[in-house]
């Protein structure tokens, strides 16, 4: 009777360690690694402020509305995961009469959506430009590449 006892004492106190931990799988750290910074190198916001990236759509979505304003006011942005310089993208916007041809956060105004894109406009169907888009691409694939990976690790990263 009292190995029983023991036994079912033994079996409540290990169910209650199981539930006690509350293991967070994909759920955003409230710290991160990844630090935007602007042209004059003053940090503009951090990885926290990324709620999620989607790596098919591309579609960014940001946790805060104030960091949208602050993205808008600067025109080019730096991404350095710690101290190591990863790259940096042009805020784009449909109204934009000019061409990017390297990494940009576009804003699409139409579905208030934001996206990471090879270059702005993104139909552009050029072989000289694509040549020069697809170059930059390659350029920064290892950087891009610990971008991605460090947003996985904080739970950022969707598919």
């Amino acid at each position: 009777m009292r190995t029983n006892i023991n036994f079912m004492l033994f079996i409540i106190l290990l169910t209650g360690l199981f539930c006690s931990c509350n293991p967070v799988i994909n759920e955003p750290l409230s710290t991160s690694n990844l630090i935007f910074k602007t042209a004059k190198d003053s940090i503009l916001f951090t990885g926290t402020a990324i709620k999620s990236y989607n790596g098919t759509s591309k579609e960014v979505i940001f946790s805060d509305s104030n960091i949208i304003k602050k993205i808008m006011s600067n025109r080019k942005i730096k991404c350095y995961l710690n101290n190591d310089s990863l790259f940096v993208f042009t805020y784009a916007v449909d109204y934009m009469s000019s061409f990017v041809n390297d990494l940009v956060l576009y804003e699409n105004l139409y579905d208030a959506k934001f996206s990471f894109e090879d270059g702005y406009p993104n139909w552009i169907d050029n072989i000289g430009i694509n040549t020069i888009r697809t170059q930059n691409k390659e350029k920064r694939a290892l950087s891009w590449a610990k971008f991605i990976s460090q947003l996985k690790l904080e739970g950022r990263y969707k598919e």
